[in-house]
């Protein structure tokens, strides 16, 4: 090494001294270190022939351009600067000016940059061309795009480099209108792109969605030799994709002389992402025919998407089998898709199977997909112990889409605390709920099902621009709640802020219209229908039939119904429903067997239940027994809903036996209902005994009694005389189950004690009732309370509290006609014909007429 010092002190470099450089700190050593290392000289010989290679150009030019290409971009300009600084400098060759540039771009700050740009102007330099690609780059990368504009207008001359540097630049930075005007430049002054040009061009055509100039481009490219660059040809494809333009995308596949595993796993996954799942599925196994190709996990994800959403069962299998036999199940976002896809197929268990025991390393997503599929599945329950689960046991923290899936299991368990608790979540956690339009239309549909519509609207009123389906979570509310009037206020808002309604919009105005009753408001949404196109489809002309039904337009539901030439089970199941509700259950009959005799439509579980009702109505001694036959020989023994209302009808016919019979046939086929409808069943046919030890059973069966259970207990105590029973039920129903007693709970508890004479109790139990309760004031202004405590006071002859149950009814329902006989019967009783005389002009100065009975006598 000193040898090598010593030859280098000899050397005389013509432009600047070695002591002055030497003498800065970042180049200390400079004569025996720096240029060694820099160089890679390792020996004296080598060292000499490259010397001689220094002589032959300029020296400084040399070590600037051996910095830069060794990525020692500091000491190159730091290099130039001692060059800058030395007496002996003069006018620099403008070949240093190249390498120099590119270090500096280099560099983490500008500011060398800039200095440069400004020396090249200074000295007559900034408008060569050879730098220009050089600046373009600096300032491109710095953030700079129009600072690299004006460098390349300042250019005399623009070749394709230039052209090419700055369509990448903007292009790499999402300035794609700027990317279409340089390259229109370019194709005007006959330059051609390079490969990197194209790609973004292309790209801008997708991103801006312009079809037409992505239609020249793809000219363009085609005409010029890009028709054998796959990788250009599969950005062709994606930006018809982005168009939505499928078929021209295919079109591009199909003409395309060579494909690689990206231009398939394009295809399969825009079909499967825009609902062609089968087609989806076919190129699959189009492209496994060619046998030139592997599917990758882009292949699978695509497929899984399109195996869920078409519900094909039998090849997910097959995927998961694949992916478990080559390892790649280990991919989390592949046994993510295979946890949805089974999902969406109706198989929630295997969903289950592979998040517990297969995906070891559970991301955010995969949690949100098992709890989207236990929701959309009807798992309401599993859906939201899941998600606590999460919350509880989990390092993740939920996200939108954690809430949106969860929320409507929440609001399906009308479960109102813990929707107001995920919504103060939100917005402790400072999530932007009005520009999420997903979880912002799942809250106010959340608050609509749980009948808080103050809440739905203070929601609705903070979004500045509702889309389609948020409209239709706010019509979907007010309907649930009965409102039906302000449903059609807000379609009309809806129009007005120019928001296009869909199909569900119009199914729930025809349920709104149907609601109200209202045949002339509905047939003005009928005509909007007809004046849109919505009357085509299937499910909007089955809502339009109940809708006339409901409004009491018989003919106009059947000359639709008649004139349909598609119909489906629903259709059919309105007709039905539609006649059994206005009493026509011999019209649902004939229905009924109009749907046998042709033989192309098969009964559902609604079929049947809406049959066993109007069946039921037009026979009563027998009419069950027919339902039942039909019901063994369509094979529904194993549907419990029309079990459960198959039992429910011979409990009411009287035929508690059969009913009994039935329940005991069920098995593990009985749910909730099953228990509570025959506890009623034991009531209301006088076995309130029974109706209690089906109580203490149901719970060894796995069925914890609920609100409705007691209620229908209660009865049957009251209607057996139980009190002492119904009392320690009621207790029990609220120390150990811890359920408020409602409305329906103290009306049957009353009316238990007034129908066993003990009026004193009954009348202390309200007013008790009134401070227990939190809901009080409604239990002192229920009229059903009342007037059965008025029907037993008229019973047990009790003139004083008959008197003042008889006063607090008049003012609660003064319209109701058997609260008005009641009181009158009982001044009667008691001989007071004077009230009853007065009671009796009320009656007809109100107009008021009393609703006659009729019987029915079977032949």
């Amino acid at each position: 090494m000193p040898i090598l010092q010593n030859r280098l002190k000899n050397t005389q470099f013509p432009v600047f001294s070695l002591p002055k450089i030497a003498s800065h700190t970042r180049f200390n050593g400079f004569l025996s270190s720096t240029i060694t290392n820099v160089t890679g000289f390792r020996s004296c010989k080598r060292f000499s022939s490259e010397l001689l290679a220094l002589k032959a150009m300029d020296p400084c030019i040399s070590l600037i351009k051996t910095f830069a290409g060794s990525r020692r971009f500091l000491q190159s300009v730091f290099l130039f600067k001692k060059l800058l600084l030395s007496p002996s400098w003069q006018k620099p060759d403008m070949l240093v000016f190249p390498p120099l540039i590119k270090s500096c771009a280099c560099l983490p700050h500008p500011n060398f940059g800039f200095v440069i740009h400004g020396y090249l102007i200074k000295c007559g330099f900034g408008n060569w061309v050879g730098v220009g690609n050089s600046l373009i780059r600096l300032y491109v990368k710095f953030g700079h795009f129009w600072d690299a504009y004006g460098v390349f207008e300042e250019m005399p001359v623009r070749d394709e480099d230039l052209f090419n540097c700055l369509v990448t630049g903007f292009g790499s930075n999402a300035f794609y209108g700027e990317v279409l005007v340089l390259f229109e430049q370019m194709v005007y002054v006959g330059l051609f792109p390079s490969s990197d040009s194209a790609f973004y061009v292309i790209m801008a055509c997708g991103e801006l969605g312009n079809v037409k100039k992505g239609a020249w481009v793809h000219k363009f490219l085609i005409e010029n030799g890009f028709d054998g660059d796959v990788s250009i040809l599969n950005s062709l494809i994606s930006m018809y994709i982005k168009f939505g333009k499928i078929d021209s995308g295919r079109r591009v596949f199909c003409d395309m002389p060579n494909r690689d595993i990206v231009s398939w796993n394009m295809l399969i996954t825009a079909y499967a992402r825009n609902g062609n799942w089968p087609e989806a599925c076919n190129l699959f196994l189009s492209m496994k025919s060619t046998g030139d190709f592997v599917p990758n996990r882009v292949t699978f994800l695509g497929l899984l998407l399109a195996c869920g959403q078409i519900g094909n069962l039998d090849l997910g299998k097959c995927i998961h089998g694949h992916l478990i036999c080559t390892g790649l199940m280990s991919d989390i976002r592949l046994g993510t898709a295979i946890l949805d896809m089974y999902a969406k197929c109706d198989r929630v268990d295997c969903s289950k199977t592979i998040f517990e025991e297969e995906l070891f390393d559970k991301s955010l997503v995969s949690w949100n997909s098992l709890i989207s599929g236990y929701s959309h599945n009807g798992y309401y329950q599993e859906a939201t112990l899941l998600y606590e689960r999460m919350i509880s046991e989990s390092t993740l923290k939920p996200d939108a889409v954690s809430f949106a899936n969860v929320v409507p299991a929440y609001a399906s368990l009308a479960n109102k605390r813990r929707i107001q608790s995920i919504h103060a979540f939100i917005i402790k956690r400072g999530l932007d709920l009005y520009g999420d339009v997903v979880l912002e239309t799942a809250m106010v549909d959340g608050y609509g099902k749980c009948l808080d519509m103050k809440a739905a609207e203070s929601l609705f009123s903070g979004i500045e621009k509702p889309n389609t389906a948020t409209w239709n979570a706010m019509i979907a509310g007010n309907n649930l709640n009965h409102y039906a009037d302000n449903s059609m206020l807000l379609f009309l808002e809806m129009l007005q802020s120019k928001v296009f309604p869909d199909v569900i919009t119009m199914i729930m105005l025809f349920q709104s219209c149907g609601e109200l009753g209202s045949l002339k408001q509905g047939s003005m949404v009928h005509c909007y229908c007809l004046s849109k196109g919505f009357s085509m489809h299937l499910t909007v002309g089955n809502a339009i039939i109940d809708m006339y039904m409901n409004c009491g337009s018989v003919k106009s539901s059947q000359l639709l119904f008649n004139e349909m030439s598609l119909k489906n089970v629903v259709t059919w199941n309105t007709m039905l429903s539609g006649y059994v509700k206005i009493g026509e259950c011999a019209k649902a009959m004939r229905v009924f067997c109009q749907m046998r005799s042709e033989n192309q439509y098969k009964p559902d579980s609604v079929t049947m239940i809406t049959f066993i009702q109007a069946s039921s109505a037009i026979l009563t001694s027998c009419g069950a027994e027919i339902a039942h036959g039909f019901i063994a020989k369509l094979g529904f023994y194993t549907e419990t809903l029309v079990m459960n209302s198959l039992i429910d009808t011979y409990s009411k016919a009287g035929f508690i036996e059969k009913a009994r019979d039935l329940f005991m046939q069920m098995g593990n086929l009985r749910d909730q209902s099953s228990w509570n409808i025959m506890i009623a069943g034991c009531g209301m046919n006088g076995q309130g005994r029974e109706a209690c030890e089906l109580v203490s059973r149901m719970e060894k069966y796995g069925h914890e009694p609920n609100s409705i259970t007691f209620t229908s207990l209660l009865s049957s105590c009251s209607h057996s005389g139980l009190i002492e029973e119904g009392c320690w039920y009621f207790d029990m129903m609220r120390r150990k189950y811890k359920i408020q007693p409602g409305l329906e709970h103290w009306t049957c508890i009353i009316d238990m004690y007034a129908r066993a004479g003990k009026l004193e109790e009954a009348y202390q139990l309200i007013e008790n009732g009134l401070h227990q309760n939190s809901d009080g004031d409604a239990l002192w202004d229920c009229d059903a309370v009342w007037g059965a405590l008025l029907s037993a006071c008229r019973t047990n002859m009790n003139m004083e509290l008959g008197l003042l149950a008889g006063g607090k009814l008049l003012k609660l329902a003064p319209d109701n006609c058997g609260y008005r006989t009641l009181l009158s019967n009982l001044y009667a009783s008691g001989t007071r014909w004077d009230e009853k005389a007065k009671l009796r002009r009320e009656f007809d100065d109100r107009r008021l007429m009393k609703k006659p009975g009729f019987s029915v006598v079977e032949m």
